[in-house]
Protein backbone atom coordinates (compact mmCIF):
# COMPACT_ATOMS: atom_id res chain seq x y z
CA UNK A 1 0.00 0.00 0.00
CA UNK A 2 1.47 3.34 -1.09
CA UNK A 3 1.27 6.14 1.48
CA UNK A 4 0.83 9.70 0.23
CA UNK A 5 3.00 12.35 1.87
CA UNK A 6 2.63 16.12 2.20
CA UNK A 7 5.65 18.27 3.13
CA UNK A 8 5.29 21.50 5.10
CA UNK A 9 8.25 23.91 4.98
CA UNK A 10 9.49 27.49 4.61
CA UNK A 11 10.26 27.62 0.87
CA UNK A 12 12.97 30.29 0.65
CA UNK A 13 14.77 29.85 3.98
CA UNK A 14 18.49 29.69 3.13
CA UNK A 15 19.70 29.47 6.76
CA UNK A 16 20.45 25.78 6.20
CA UNK A 17 23.59 23.86 5.34
CA UNK A 18 24.53 24.65 1.75
CA UNK A 19 24.82 21.84 -0.80
CA UNK A 20 28.35 21.61 -2.19
CA UNK A 21 27.17 20.33 -5.56
CA UNK A 22 24.69 23.12 -6.23
CA UNK A 23 25.81 24.95 -9.36
CA UNK A 24 24.14 28.32 -8.72
CA UNK A 25 22.28 30.26 -6.05
CA UNK A 26 21.88 29.58 -2.38
CA UNK A 27 20.61 26.29 -1.03
CA UNK A 28 17.14 26.72 0.43
CA UNK A 29 14.75 24.42 2.23
CA UNK A 30 13.13 23.71 -1.16
CA UNK A 31 16.37 21.98 -2.20
CA UNK A 32 16.01 19.68 0.79
CA UNK A 33 12.45 18.92 -0.29
CA UNK A 34 13.77 17.79 -3.67
CA UNK A 35 16.18 15.37 -1.96
CA UNK A 36 13.42 14.13 0.32
CA UNK A 37 11.04 13.49 -2.58
CA UNK A 38 13.72 11.44 -4.36
CA UNK A 39 14.24 9.33 -1.24
CA UNK A 40 10.50 8.74 -0.93
CA UNK A 41 10.32 7.63 -4.56
CA UNK A 42 13.22 5.23 -4.01
CA UNK A 43 11.26 3.36 -1.32
CA UNK A 44 8.31 2.54 -3.61
CA UNK A 45 6.17 2.79 -0.47
CA UNK A 46 5.62 6.53 -0.31
CA UNK A 47 4.46 9.08 -2.86
CA UNK A 48 4.88 12.83 -2.64
CA UNK A 49 1.67 14.81 -2.92
CA UNK A 50 2.78 18.42 -2.48
CA UNK A 51 3.85 21.41 -4.51
CA UNK A 52 6.28 20.88 -7.36
CA UNK A 53 9.63 22.62 -7.65
CA UNK A 54 9.00 25.94 -9.36
CA UNK A 55 5.31 25.99 -8.43
CA UNK A 56 4.87 29.51 -7.09
CA UNK A 57 1.80 30.22 -4.96
CA UNK A 58 3.06 33.57 -3.66
CA UNK A 59 1.06 35.64 -6.15
CA UNK A 60 -2.24 34.03 -5.18
CA UNK A 61 -4.62 35.27 -2.50
CA UNK A 62 -4.84 33.35 0.78
CA UNK A 63 -8.23 31.82 -0.01
CA UNK A 64 -6.93 30.33 -3.26
CA UNK A 65 -3.75 29.03 -1.61
CA UNK A 66 -5.79 27.45 1.17
CA UNK A 67 -8.03 25.72 -1.38
CA UNK A 68 -5.00 24.34 -3.24
CA UNK A 69 -3.41 23.10 -0.02
CA UNK A 70 -6.63 21.45 1.12
CA UNK A 71 -6.84 19.56 -2.18
CA UNK A 72 -3.23 18.36 -1.90
CA UNK A 73 -3.43 17.39 1.78
CA UNK A 74 -6.80 15.66 1.75
CA UNK A 75 -5.45 12.54 0.05
CA UNK A 76 -2.33 12.20 2.23
CA UNK A 77 -1.77 10.11 5.36
CA UNK A 78 1.59 11.54 6.48
CA UNK A 79 2.72 15.14 6.92
CA UNK A 80 6.45 15.83 7.11
CA UNK A 81 7.39 19.19 8.63
CA UNK A 82 10.88 20.51 7.84
CA UNK A 83 12.32 22.64 10.65
CA UNK A 84 14.76 25.38 9.61
CA UNK A 85 16.41 28.12 11.68
CA UNK A 86 14.50 31.03 10.12
CA UNK A 87 11.10 29.52 9.50
CA UNK A 88 9.37 31.91 11.92
CA UNK A 89 7.80 35.16 10.72
CA UNK A 90 7.24 36.64 14.20
CA UNK A 91 3.51 37.00 13.61
CA UNK A 92 0.51 35.02 14.82
CA UNK A 93 0.82 31.33 14.04
CA UNK A 94 -2.72 31.27 12.66
CA UNK A 95 -1.51 33.67 9.95
CA UNK A 96 1.37 31.41 8.79
CA UNK A 97 1.10 28.45 6.44
CA UNK A 98 3.19 25.88 8.31
CA UNK A 99 1.19 26.19 11.57
CA UNK A 100 -2.04 26.13 9.53
CA UNK A 101 -1.00 22.94 7.76
CA UNK A 102 -0.28 21.06 11.00
CA UNK A 103 -3.74 21.28 12.66
CA UNK A 104 -5.37 20.67 9.27
CA UNK A 105 -3.29 17.49 9.08
CA UNK A 106 -4.51 16.46 12.54
CA UNK A 107 -8.21 16.72 11.75
CA UNK A 108 -10.56 14.10 10.37
CA UNK A 109 -11.87 15.57 7.12
CA UNK A 110 -14.85 14.95 4.86
CA UNK A 111 -15.31 16.38 1.37
CA UNK A 112 -16.47 15.39 -2.08
CA UNK A 113 -18.21 12.33 -0.71
CA UNK A 114 -15.02 10.97 0.90
CA UNK A 115 -13.34 10.89 4.29
CA UNK A 116 -9.73 11.44 5.34
CA UNK A 117 -8.49 10.54 8.81
CA UNK A 118 -5.89 12.51 10.70
CA UNK A 119 -2.35 12.27 9.36
CA UNK A 120 0.74 10.91 11.00
CA UNK A 121 3.19 13.81 11.52
CA UNK A 122 6.97 13.59 11.34
CA UNK A 123 9.15 16.61 12.12
CA UNK A 124 12.57 16.59 10.43
CA UNK A 125 15.13 19.07 11.77
CA UNK A 126 17.42 20.45 9.05
CA UNK A 127 21.06 21.40 9.74
CA UNK A 128 21.93 25.09 10.03
CA UNK A 129 24.57 26.73 7.86
CA UNK A 130 27.37 25.29 9.99
CA UNK A 131 25.88 21.80 9.69
CA UNK A 132 24.71 21.75 13.31
CA UNK A 133 21.31 20.77 14.71
CA UNK A 134 21.95 22.30 18.12
CA UNK A 135 19.66 25.25 17.47
CA UNK A 136 16.76 22.80 17.87
CA UNK A 137 17.90 19.42 19.25
CA UNK A 138 20.95 17.69 20.65
CA UNK A 139 21.30 13.91 21.00
CA UNK A 140 21.69 11.93 24.21
CA UNK A 141 21.62 8.21 24.84
CA UNK A 142 18.33 6.68 23.66
CA UNK A 143 16.92 10.01 22.51
CA UNK A 144 17.53 13.73 22.21
CA UNK A 145 16.80 16.91 24.12
CA UNK A 146 14.55 19.44 22.45
CA UNK A 147 14.85 23.23 22.51
CA UNK A 148 11.16 24.02 22.32
CA UNK A 149 11.66 27.64 21.22
CA UNK A 150 12.88 26.30 17.84
CA UNK A 151 9.41 24.86 17.10
CA UNK A 152 6.00 26.35 16.45
CA UNK A 153 3.69 26.23 19.46
CA UNK A 154 1.29 23.91 17.64
CA UNK A 155 4.19 21.44 17.33
CA UNK A 156 5.18 21.87 20.97
CA UNK A 157 1.63 21.14 22.08
CA UNK A 158 1.69 17.80 20.26
CA UNK A 159 4.98 16.60 21.66
CA UNK A 160 5.54 14.98 25.06
CA UNK A 161 1.79 14.39 25.09
CA UNK A 162 1.44 10.65 25.57
CA UNK A 163 -1.10 10.06 28.33
CA UNK A 164 0.47 8.95 31.59
CA UNK A 165 4.03 9.41 30.31
CA UNK A 166 6.66 11.11 32.47
CA UNK A 167 8.88 13.59 30.61
CA UNK A 168 12.48 14.01 31.68
CA UNK A 169 14.33 17.35 31.49
CA UNK A 170 17.96 18.42 31.42
CA UNK A 171 19.47 21.15 33.59
CA UNK A 172 18.24 23.78 31.11
CA UNK A 173 14.66 22.51 31.34
CA UNK A 174 14.77 21.03 27.83
CA UNK A 175 12.52 17.94 27.55
CA UNK A 176 13.92 14.60 26.41
CA UNK A 177 12.34 13.13 23.28
CA UNK A 178 12.25 9.37 22.84
CA UNK A 179 10.16 7.55 20.22
CA UNK A 180 6.62 7.05 21.43
CA UNK A 181 6.36 9.84 24.00
CA UNK A 182 5.09 12.38 21.44
CA UNK A 183 2.36 12.15 18.82
CA UNK A 184 4.56 14.18 16.47
CA UNK A 185 7.62 12.06 15.77
CA UNK A 186 11.00 13.80 15.58
CA UNK A 187 14.26 13.12 13.73
CA UNK A 188 17.34 14.93 12.48
CA UNK A 189 17.84 15.20 8.71
CA UNK A 190 21.00 13.08 8.72
CA UNK A 191 19.25 10.28 10.60
CA UNK A 192 16.16 10.47 8.43
CA UNK A 193 18.21 10.04 5.25
CA UNK A 194 19.87 6.94 6.67
CA UNK A 195 16.53 5.15 7.10
CA UNK A 196 13.44 7.11 6.02
CA UNK A 197 11.12 4.10 6.17
CA UNK A 198 11.94 3.53 9.85
CA UNK A 199 11.13 7.09 10.91
CA UNK A 200 8.01 7.32 8.78
CA UNK A 201 6.99 4.04 10.38
CA UNK A 202 7.36 5.57 13.85
CA UNK A 203 5.01 8.39 12.86
CA UNK A 204 2.49 5.92 11.44
CA UNK A 205 2.67 3.84 14.63
CA UNK A 206 1.68 6.92 16.64
CA UNK A 207 -1.18 7.52 14.24
CA UNK A 208 -2.43 4.01 14.90
CA UNK A 209 -2.36 4.75 18.65
CA UNK A 210 -3.79 8.28 18.41
CA UNK A 211 -6.12 7.74 21.37
CA UNK A 212 -3.12 7.34 23.67
CA UNK A 213 -2.14 10.98 23.15
CA UNK A 214 -3.62 14.33 24.19
CA UNK A 215 -3.73 15.88 20.72
CA UNK A 216 -4.17 19.62 20.20
CA UNK A 217 -5.83 20.50 16.89
CA UNK A 218 -6.41 24.23 17.33
CA UNK A 219 -3.95 27.15 17.21
CA UNK A 220 -4.16 29.54 20.15
CA UNK A 221 -5.25 33.08 19.32
CA UNK A 222 -2.21 34.65 20.96
CA UNK A 223 0.48 32.26 19.71
CA UNK A 224 3.23 34.20 17.93
CA UNK A 225 6.25 32.59 16.27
Amino acid sequence: MVRHVFVSYRFGDSSVRQFRNKTWGETTVRDYVNVLVKRLEDTDLYEYNGDEDGEDLSGLDDETIESILRDKMFYTSITIVLISPRMFKNIRERDQWIPWEIPYSLKNKSRKGGDSNMNAVLVVVLPDQSGSYDYAVYPVRHGMYVKRRAFFRIIQKNMFNRKGYTTFYDRNNNPKYVPGNSYIALVRWCDFLSNPEYYLGLALKNRGEWDKFDIVKTIGEGWIS
